[in-house]
């Protein structure tokens, strides 16, 4: 770190830099993190314009041994690792980052890197005020569709007027201030592990930095040539019929829900007519709830994004019988996550999701094929019926982008791609197709899991950590990773519940 002044040849308004700044981190007794920020310009072709600055953390090896660091970039578009959900809270702690990353750091630092736009960066391009406060929380609930038209329109013209160029907000803008990040810290080697969206943004940095990357982990992947808006309801389906396979395969779910397909669809349908009551308990008091069709889809789909699959059978026969007690767990942990519940419509206030979503993926959709696809897949298009694409991306008025940032990612670079099978936001299709475009590259599908598989089963963990630290894709995998559903399991834990 001692170059954390570092200056490029060149304009000195062109060079990146990084200033220290005091950490609101407590790592735990033994370990240590360094905290700075990185200073960017906006547009690197006007490099006298607006700065951008970025949130950086240092998570420090336990013994310095020289090394390459790992790089830690997060999904969304629109993650903020280093900004906490509550006030006064640890980010790092919130997110467990010290025993997540304990075995990576017994040699080489992690670095976590703040997404420019969003939490933890300036200019930070949200439009609402976060889901940090109870105050914030109701009026975010309030919020009818009409009024987030207007608010989303205010913050669009808001940011004209403050002369943000929200063209700079983009994945090659991201994968820049890696290299930009490396370039202050005078590092010519990292590694790289990203998460969703982040396996994008990683893989851009490989296509535009390939000397920078010396091993790459890709956790969920989404890659430039598909479009998560284009086939959604398909995915879904494809989701819940490898669901109802599995069922069908194992001798007690066989047993105990022989009519699952049947089962999921008329609980959605009657949901539709009939919304579910529910009252979560949540951080702000109880608050009640209904559930119809798109929600209650919503629940089991967060279940299936969890690695929760195998308890969607059990969850799906106690509302047959008004036992709501697991749907009402795994609504609470949804709703406490990611919100989407409560609210009177479905909302996106993320500026930097907007602007990145919006140029990279809704702009490419075939709008009439997917139309016809949701009325089509009956209830598995529900959740995609719901999408605000449609009309936010209108309000927000960013240019497409070109087509040459949709061709797939051509790397010689070493990288591990992971997958869950029941995970519909990045589906292992994805990952597969990124792979046939990495020469050498290994994917690896988690038979039972779902979205983020790091953090879902110990056998990804122990991969991914092996991989940073010899990144072979033909060695013999250490752990297996094709355990399917266990029905079993899911079926004493809905029994036992209290």
């Amino acid at each position: 770190m001692a170059a954390f002044l570092f200056i490029l040849a060149g304009s000195a308004f062109a060079a990146p830099r990084l200033e220290r700044e005091r950490c609101s981190f407590k790592p735990p007794r033994g370990d240590r993190v360094e905290c700075f920020v990185l200073i960017v310009p906006e547009n690197r072709e006007q490099p006298e314009g607006r700065e951008v600055r970025l949130k950086v953390a240092v998570l420090k090896a336990k013994r310095t041994a020289g090394a390459e660091p790992m790089v830690y970039l997060s999904g969304g578009p629109g993650d903020a690792p280093l900004v906490a959900s509550s006030p006064g809270a640890d980010a790092l702690a919130e997110g467990d980052w010290w025993n997540e990353t304990a075995n990576i750091r017994r040699k080489r630092d992690v670095i976590i890197l703040s997404q420019r736009g969003a939490g933890g960066a300036t200019p930070n391009l949200d439009c609402f005020d976060p889901r940090t406060s109870e105050p914030a929380k109701a009026r975010r609930r309030a919020v009818t569709e009409e009024q987030e038209r207007e608010i989303l329109t205010r913050c669009r013209s808001g940011l004209d007027r403050r002369k943000i160029d929200l063209g700079m907000y983009t994945t090659p803008a991201l994968a820049d201030d890696v290299a930009d990040l490396a370039a202050a810290m005078s590092l010519s080697r990292l590694n790289i592990y990203g998460v969703s969206y982040g396996t994008r943004w990683a893989l851009e940095v490989m296509r535009r930095h390939p000397n920078l990357v010396r091993a790459a982990v890709l956790d969920g992947v989404y890659p430039p040539q598909v479009n998560g808006e284009q086939n959604e309801p398909d995915i879904v389906r494809r989701a819940f019929e490898q669901l109802y396979t599995d069922c069908a395969n194992d001798a007690l779910c066989r047993e105990r829900h022989p009519t699952l397909r049947g089962n999921v669809e008329s609980a959605i349908e009657a949901a539709q007519g009939k919304p579910l009551e529910l009252k979560l308990q949540l951080e702000d008091g109880p608050q009640p709830v209904q559930l119809d069709g798109p929600k209650l889809l919503m629940v089991l789909l967060h279940m299936m994004r969890e690695g929760e699959a195998a308890l969607i059978p059990e969850t799906v026969a106690a509302i047959q019988r008004n036992d709501l007690r697991l749907l009402k767990m795994f609504a609470e942990d949804l709703e406490s996550n990611d919100g989407g519940l409560l609210e009177q419509n479905a909302q996106q206030f993320d500026g930097l999701y907007n602007s990145i979503e919006c140029r990279e993926t809704w702009a490419a959709v075939d709008r009439a094929a997917r139309r016809k696809q949701i009325e089509a897949s009956g209830v598995y298009g529900l959740t995609a019926k719901t999408s605000k694409s449609p009309a936010f991306c209108p309000v927000w008025r960013v240019a497409p982008a070109p087509a040459a940032e949709r061709q797939p990612v051509k790397a010689t670079t070493p990288t591990l791609l992971l997958s869950g099978t029941f995970d519909w936001l990045t589906p292992p299709a994805w990952g597969r197709e990124a792979a046939r475009h990495l020469a050498s590259s290994r994917h690896v599908v988690f038979r039972g899991q779902g979205h983020g598989v790091v953090v879902q089963d110990p056998c990804a963990a122990r991969l991914r950590d092996a991989f940073i630290e010899d990144p072979e894709p033909k060695r013999a995998l250490p752990c297996r990773a094709d355990t399917p559903p266990n029905f079993t399991a899911a079926f004493e834990r809905a029994r036992n519940l209290p």
